[in-house]
């Protein structure tokens, strides 16, 4: 990394590079696990659109199954552009409408559908989620999420819902490398340029809720990533320290998002803790 220009901006990636190294991940990972593909849930959005060009890349079309699963509050110009983008790939693309879902929850309930209440918020990522893990189990396949670093860090996103996945591929990219490699894969123009939108509610965007651009969210993620403190990230960014205290919050707020159960210490060995197996499966044991 840049030491004394590093907060200008944020550095670019080695697009080639990176983009060999993801596939490569894409790869072994469906390999060890003795499975046949991915499953993706494609959101019209470039963080899904620059997973399945990836995943594409690596495992071939065949081996990659889309899943457009779209509500009421889906703009309406996503299902084209989940079909240009499916289309370029050479993906079958299945598209299901899960807002008889959403309805058959609140007839169930007694309790009317409130898009600006969390609750209902993040009951349309974790309904897609199931769909996404019931195709998974049926194609024997991994679910494959598209959850990019910035959000990850400051936790935007449903958990148990689009965090819920077998592999991150892009977990440890920032939103602005991002908009980078999915430039240099090609994908379609009008998923480039759309402003980013999980769609959970009409005119919803994410830098509105997140309360700043990604590029200076970014910016601030990777100062505090090398150990810069508050007081330097600010003055290299020419912003409020306050902003940069919001966004540690945030990082924080979020952790056990990024963390599986806690498990209650008993035992000698804790599965999780202090009892771990490898990764990679051993041949022979």
């Amino acid at each position: 990394m840049v030491e004394g220009k590093l907060m200008s901006k944020i550095p670019p990636i080695d697009s080639i590079r990176t983009t060999n190294l993801v596939e490569n991940f894409i790869k072994t990972r469906v390999t060890e696990s003795k499975m046949k593909g991915v499953v993706i849930g494609v959101s019209g959005g470039i963080d899904s659109a620059l997973i399945a060009s990836l995943s594409v890349r690596a495992l071939g079309p065949k081996n990659v199954h889309a899943f457009f699963l779209p509500s009421k509050t889906t703009p309406s110009e996503d299902l084209g552009d989940v079909k240009e983008l499916c289309s370029n790939l050479g993906l079958k693309l299945t598209i299901i409408d899960i807002q008889n879902i959403i309805k058959a929850f609140s007839e169930v309930l007694g309790d009317n559908e409130e898009p600006s209440k969390n609750e209902w918020l993040n009951l349309k990522p974790r309904l897609r989620q199931s769909f996404c893990y019931f195709f998974a189990n049926k194609l024997n396949c991994l679910v494959c999420g598209s959850s990019n670093k910035s959000e990850l860090m400051i936790g935007y996103y449903t958990k148990f819902g689009d965090g819920a996945a077998d592999i991150l591929p892009i977990g440890d990219l920032y939103k602005t490398h991002v908009f980078q490699l999915a430039e240099y894969l090609k994908v379609p123009d009008e998923i480039l340029k759309k402003t980013p939108s999980a769609g959970l509610f009409k005119g919803q965007t994410d830098e509105a809720e997140i309360g700043m651009p990604y590029f200076e969210l970014d910016r601030i993620l990777l100062g505090l990533e090398l150990f810069r403190t508050d007081k330097e990230v600010a003055e290299r960014l020419n912003i409020s320290p306050t902003e940069v205290k919001r966004v540690k919050s945030m990082i924080y707020k979020s952790e056990h998002k990024r963390r599986g159960p806690i498990i209650f210490k008993l035992g000698v060995r804790t599965p999780g803790i202090d009892w771990r197996v490898p990764l990679v499966q051993p041949s022979k044991f």
